[in-house]
């Protein structure tokens, strides 16, 4: 298998964007449940268009990565990551079929799911500390209303790389 620049080009699309979600989420937000996991929205779109560019393997060295910088126990978010996007690949076809609206429903589940993961952990890890559901709800709405402008935004560069694919 020869080696082409536009093989490389079509990498550069989904390490650079999340590349840039990882820096979002680098910015020192605090532990506020307003904040959402830019890293997660845009895994979950990579996951979902690209799933044999950025896999489940991708998915839990991003999570090692966040851990590293937010001073988290490793593999935490290893493993919400490695969920949701299990999740998104157990749901693939009922996501590319619908239409943003039903799109934005499935991904609510799917951030649901990865919040309460993360808090289980979290409270499996610290039996006393105190568990609040807003931090599942809140987060997981507040990214489930970013997933449309993400996937927008996202769509119209993932659609310029696989356009120069040869």
């Amino acid at each position: 298998m020869a080696f082409s620049i536009f093989k490389l080009r079509s990498m550069t699309g989904p390490f650079l964007t999340l590349l840039g979600a990882f820096i979002l989420n680098m910015f020192p937000w605090g532990n506020s449940p307003w904040v959402p996991d830019f890293l997660l929205i845009t895994l979950a779109f990579w996951v979902l268009q690209a799933p044999e560019k950025i896999n489940l393997i991708s998915a839990f060295v991003l999570g090692l990565l966040m851990d590293i910088q937010t001073s988290q126990f490793l593999g935490v978010h290893a493993i919400v990551y490695v969920t949701a996007s299990f999740v998104i690949i157990y749901e693939q076809r009922r996501l590319l079929n619908a239409t943003l609206l039903g799109q934005t429903f499935i991904m609510l589940k799917v951030f649901l799911i990865a919040n309460f993961v993360f808090l289980l952990i979290l409270w499996i890890i610290w039996p006393g500390r105190e568990i609040s559901f807003a931090f599942i709800i809140i987060p997981s709405v507040i990214e489930t209303c970013l997933w449309p402008i993400f996937k927008k935004v996202l769509s119209n560069r993932a659609s310029f790389i696989n356009h120069h694919q040869t």
